[in-house]
């Protein structure tokens, strides 16, 4: 055997079987790192798939669906008229948003918009309303320059509209909800112009970060956040959705529609170059809305449904559970730039009877008495003024309007500020006595919007209200949310001498006594240490009981309540519903408690008689004068005519007698005395041609800390009652105005817009004339 040979031949063959192991190592790890990193993938994505499901899902959810609760099944609230009026109702409003990504003609889309906007907030609107759109729509506190022409308004849309189709990037983004003080402080204190607050939400422009590496160190920390979670939420993201206008009119959604269909047909069919198209920018979105057709028009007795389908006041919140149909809640999902890109399946149900509301309020007569008494509020420079019509047969309420004004349509308005023009208050202490009034407070002031800007306000002081120099800002409305209100009901006041007709029918029903018989009146009576005096002189002598209600003199009034005593004028007041409620069907209805006689000094006795210390809401009143138009019969007065339900079923709300207060003829009597007192009394200057009317007025001083404010121009309360026709009457209409200017007493505020309502009414109704 040739050893060299076979050892040659040997080593040989090992190395090609240690080159083989080789390449089977080389091929196992390779292998082998597959199947690890094929292992890895498969773990990781069991874990998110199915270890961790839920809660990656919910992380999603988060981030991309949006439940928007859908108030558009709730029915309809309707007037009295024939065929009725809306108050309120469902519908499908929509927002106008454009994509300024897009690249086709942007002309001719800057001035399509602006006719659209021209229409939704200038056109058939009165100056100051444009105005105010216009500055709210190009986010300007203040148009200087501004020109009430159409060629002006156009311009100023089409430059707005241009810079937002010039936006590249989302600018307002959200980093940080709910913040402590000290968190806000610590920000601020940073300066940095690209951060700002709403109320304790902190916001950043992207657009004007500067040094964001070195920012993003320093503000995560204080935001509790990570580096890397506020370097991505700072992140530039392309804007392809601005909003124009919210809530179109539905005439100039349909014009926008028909715009896109053409548009769309034409480039589809050849006839247009979608160069010169402008469809494609356009963005509609159908928003569920409840709807206030009349606008101002009632809103402080139907209530408003907010945008959260939150259901606010009187009728909406009274009857929530008859208006709403079906409560459900939408899911949207929505992309990286926030906007719908659809609806899923999904939606929670909770199946409601529902039933349609038919008021008793006329709506044409609501209106009326609103701008007849608007008109002269402006004249008397007056606070504020409510108003009650009634039905005396029925106890229907036909008309019920506060000064208050709203729009439930866009009721966050009522947190608008302006400030005060020193041209239309000269006197800000005197013109805006009892309205909220802020000054600039940066130390200790609250952070109020002002349009688009922050500012830190309080309220004044007297001596700074009297300062001129000093910069002061008060609500649009002058009574912020008051203005959701509804006085009628809500407001406490002391009547006054309206009461004297309550204070006379009782006596009459009480004694044997005729309104001619006689007594003394010697100007004054003392007692407790108060001087008690009639304000007209014709009261002072020998006279009738008639002649002294014709002049309101308090000296009688305390001569009729020694007459009536203590336990039985307590007995008949509470007879007339005074010191409980109405129990009209309203909300937040308010009264003031009559405490037990016993605990009454004379003082209080002798005042009560002519109103005073004793208060009552404009309801009670207005249903106290009922019971006399209605020969003295108390009913449950309503303001829902009315429903109407799901099998079609109608409800009627027919009227309801609660009691007699006192004697028919005694309530003849006080209506005789009443119409003498307009013929011949105080107020025959105001008497209606070819009418008898019975009628009351009443000028109160406002309590004020420890006694009466001085009862001068700007700090009374006036008001006036009356029905008519007299002896069959129609209506009832009671009349409060607050802190008149110009005037002092009812017979030059109140009782001067009487003739108008009243021939209003009148005409409206169509009461022939006496013989």
């Amino acid at each position: 055997m040739d050893w060299e040979k076979f050892k040659k031949n040997f080593i040989t063959k090992s190395e090609h079987a240690f080159d083989y192991l080789n390449w089977i190592d080389r091929v196992s790890v390779v292998f082998l790192f597959f199947i690890l990193f094929a292992f890895a993938i498969f773990s990781s994505s069991f874990k998110y798939t199915v270890i961790d499901h839920d809660y990656y899902k919910k992380m999603a959810e988060k981030q991309q669906i949006t439940e928007i609760k859908n108030p558009v099944t709730r029915w309809t609230i309707y007037s009295n008229n024939t065929p009725p009026g809306v108050f309120s109702t469902s519908t499908n409003l929509s927002d106008l948003a454009i994509d300024p990504q897009q690249e086709w003609d942007k002309q001719k889309l800057e001035d399509f918009l602006a006719d659209v906007v021209f229409e939704q907030i200038c056109k058939d609107k009165d100056e100051e309303t444009c105005e105010n759109w216009l500055s709210a729509f190009v986010k300007k506190y203040e148009l200087e320059d501004f020109v009430y022409e159409e060629a002006y308004i156009k311009n100023s849309i089409r430059q707005e509209v241009k810079n937002k189709l010039n936006k590249k990037f989302r600018d307002s983004i959200i980093l940080k909800e709910n913040l402590e003080s000290a968190q806000m402080q610590e920000i601020q204190a940073m300066n940095l112009e690209w951060i700002y607050f709403i109320t304790n939400n902190l916001y950043a422009d992207p657009t004007k970060v500067t040094d964001k590496q070195k920012t993003v160190s320093i503000l995560a920390p204080k935001l509790n956040i990570k580096e890397d979670e506020l370097d991505k939420k700072l992140k530039l993201v392309d804007l392809q959705y601005v909003s124009i206008l919210k809530k179109l009119d539905l005439d100039l959604k349909d014009r926008i529609d028909k715009r896109v269909e053409s548009e769309s047909t034409a480039v589809k069919n050849k006839l247009l170059d979608i160069k010169n198209s402008i469809y494609r920018f356009l963005i509609l979105e159908s928003q569920p809305t409840r709807f206030y057709p009349e606008n101002k028009l009632a809103a402080q007795i139907t209530g408003f449904v907010t945008n959260d389908n939150e259901w606010k006041y009187w009728i909406e919140w009274y009857f929530n559970d008859q208006l709403k149909w079906e409560e459900w809640v939408k899911i949207t999902k929505k992309d990286v730039s926030w906007r719908i890109i659809g609806w899923t399946n999904l939606w929670e149900k909770d199946s409601i009877n529902w039933a349609d509301l038919k008021l008793t309020i006329d709506r044409n007569v609501q209106k009326e008495l609103t701008k007849i008494l608007q008109d002269w509020i402006k004249e008397y420079r007056a606070n504020k003024w409510s108003a009650i019509v009634m039905d005396p047969k029925t106890w229907a309420i036909i008309a019920m309007a506060d000064s208050y004004e709203y729009d439930p349509n866009n009721y966050w308005d009522v947190y608008d500020l302006e400030k005060v023009s020193y041209a239309k208050y000269p006197n800000p202490w005197y013109d805006l006595l009892w309205m909220p009034v802020f000054i600039e407070d940066s130390a200790s002031g609250t952070i109020y919007k002002l349009k688009w800007q922050e500012i830190k306000l309080r309220s004044a002081t007297e001596k700074e209200l009297a300062n001129s120099a000093i910069p002061k800002y008060k609500f649009k409305n002058n009574f912020w949310p008051w203005a959701y209100n509804n006085d009628s009901i809500w407001s406490l006041y002391e009547p006054w001498s309206v009461f004297k007709a309550v204070t006379v029918a009782i006596w009459l029903d009480t004694w044997d006594i005729k309104p001619s018989d006689m007594y003394r009146d010697k100007w004054y009576v003392e007692i407790d240490n108060y001087k008690i005096s009639n304000v007209a002189n014709e009261c002072m002598g020998y006279n009738t009981y008639l002649h002294a209600l014709n002049w309101s003199c308090n000296v009688w009034m305390i001569d009729i309540i020694r007459k009536i005593w203590k336990p039985l004028f307590y007995k008949y007041i509470n007879d007339f519903w005074f010191g409980q409620k109405t129990n009209i069907s309203l909300e937040w209805e308010v009264y003031s408690q009559i405490p037990p006689y016993e605990k009454w000094s004379q003082a209080k006795l002798f005042t009560m008689s002519f109103g005073q210390w004793i208060t009552a809401t404009l309801i009670q009143m207005a249903s106290a004068y009922s019971a006399i138009a209605n020969w003295w019969l108390y009913m449950q007065p309503y303001i829902v005519d009315t429903m109407k339900l799901p099998n079609w079923m109608t409800i009627k709300n027919d009227p309801k007698p609660l009691r007699r207060v006192i004697k028919e003829e005694t309530s003849k009597t006080i209506v005789a005395m009443l119409v003498e007192w307009v013929r011949h009394g105080f107020a025959k200057k105001w008497w209606v041609d070819w009418y008898d009317v019975a009628w009351k007025t009443w000028t109160s001083q406002i309590a004020s800390k420890w006694w009466y404010e001085v009862g001068s121009a700007g700090h009374t309360i006036t008001s006036y009652w009356w029905f008519a026709p007299a002896w069959n009457p129609k209506f009832v209409i009671i009349v409060r105005i607050d802190r008149p200017r110009s005037a002092v007493y009812s017979e030059t505020t109140s009782s001067i817009m009487f003739q108008r309502i009243a021939s209003y009414l009148l005409n409206y109704y169509g009461i022939p004339k006496n013989n």
